[in-house]
């Protein structure tokens, strides 16, 4: 075996990947909690929204973001209560999965199946058409 083909089979650190991930988040998180997205346009606008006139299940993920990162929980529902409610549960995942790492088990990474696709596609259908209706109380899950 030659030492190429040995050094070939080393893996490298992950560390550098994981700093330059982790500082990129940090400047995105400074960056949303400085510049409120409603009053500045350097922030991306809805394709969707642009052209249809109706809420994607993302619009008003930045702003329910600044809010969030500023202590305003009611604030922040109000812009994308799906978004929000969801990020306990994404922490639970990405906390369980850095505890498996550290503990040298696998990460795990769960196959998706069809059904849970379908499943999470209806949510998000369903969201995107209540929050759509011109009426109360649903008028409150569209963004100010």
């Amino acid at each position: 075996m030659t030492a190429k083909s040995t050094a070939a089979r080393i893996p490298l650190p992950a560390w550098p990947g994981i700093i330059i991930l982790a500082a990129a988040g940090m400047v995105s998180l400074v960056v949303l909690f400085l510049f409120d997205p409603s009053q500045y346009p350097f922030y991306p606008r809805c394709m969707f929204h642009q052209f249809t006139g109706w809420n994607c299940p993302g619009c008003g993920s930045l702003r329910g973001m600044h809010q969030l990162l500023h202590g305003h929980l009611a604030l922040a529902l109000r812009c994308n209560a799906l978004l929000i409610l969801s990020l306990p549960v994404a922490a639970v995942y990405a906390m369980t999965q850095f505890f498996r790492w550290r503990a040298g088990r696998p990460v795990w990474f769960p196959a998706v199946r069809p059904g849970a696709v379908l499943w999470i596609l209806g949510v998000l259908v369903l969201f995107t058409v209540v929050r759509n209706i011109p009426c109360a109380p649903f008028i409150y899950l569209s963004p100010p």
